[in-house]
């Protein structure tokens, strides 16, 4: 292997690597990568795990971690859900981002201050339907992914409240629409998604929309907002460019207090299907 390459342009990044192949080759027949594969599974020592079926890869974490407020680089960890389609490209990303609880996954506004990452949570991954729990200051959260079909995948966030409700919370969900593209709503609307911004109501979503090959069905009380610029790191600020661009689908959280009981169970169920056509 190192034939390959010329002396002088050997850093000391590629004879660590040469090393490393040296050191761990051993002769024996290949094996398809997880990806390659129909069907896979995995599930980290930590509340985060990853399933192919069929066509489908969804991501679910979640990871726990304080806030770097004085880094650019550490970036919160607010995103739990990320879906795949292998000819449709990422749809739902779970990339995480920094000072925009606008893009968590969940969030809450109590006593004036937001708070969007979880405070604690659990994953169980099974055959029928994979689970992510979160706890936040006034409700839990349980993400209920059911194992997909070759066309679709559904899923679904049960919220259970806990004391006093928050001033306002929501779910949100990042979607990758891709620029140049129409974005069709289930109340007629056509949109050219672009650099304009778009702010889409229930009545303007009536249930569904659809762009670059996929539905998304929706809760009746979800909005829309093109475009949202993610935190760049390098930058410390947002991106610019609408290549990095993503629109959050948020839907509100209803939560009502009642006298006597401090735990809500089952207080509002949101459920979402993704299809691909």
């Amino acid at each position: 292997m190192s034939s390959h390459f010329k002396p002088g342009d050997l850093t000391m990044d590629t004879l660590g690597r040469l090393s490393q192949d040296a050191l761990y080759y051993h002769e024996g027949r290949t094996e398809p990568i997880p990806q390659e594969l129909s069907q896979y599974a995995h599930q980290m020592s930590v509340p985060a795990g990853i399933r192919k079926t069929g066509p489908w890869v969804v991501c679910l974490s979640g990871l726990i971690s304080t806030q770097a407020v004085t880094s650019q680089f550490y970036l919160d960890r607010q995103g739990s859900l990320s879906i795949f389609h292998e000819k449709l490209g990422l749809i739902v990303t779970g990339a995480n981002s920094k000072r925009q609880p606008e893009l968590a996954t969940f969030s809450e506004s109590v006593q004036g201050q937001i708070f969007h990452m979880p405070i604690s949570s659990r994953l169980q991954m099974g055959e029928e339907y994979d689970r992510l729990s979160l706890a936040f200051n006034t409700f839990f959260g349980d993400l209920k992914v059911s194992r997909p079909s070759p066309e679709q995948v559904a899923f679904r966030v049960v919220i259970t409240g806990k004391g006093r409700p928050a001033e306002e919370a929501q779910l949100t969900l990042q979607l990758c629409l891709k620029a140049g593209e129409t974005l069709e709503t289930g109340a007629g609307k056509k949109i050219a998604v672009g650099t304009e911004r778009v702010t889409l109501g229930p009545e303007d979503l009536g249930g569904w929309i659809r762009h670059h090959g996929w539905t998304l069905r929706v809760d009746p009380t979800a909005r829309l907002i093109w475009p949202v610029y993610p935190h760049n790191p390098y930058a410390n600020a947002p991106e610019t460019s609408l290549e990095y661009a993503v629109s959050a689908l948020s839907v509100p959280l209803r939560q009502k207090a009642q006298p006597g009981k401090h735990i809500r169970s089952n207080e509002q169920e949101i459920s979402f299907v993704l299809q691909a056509h």
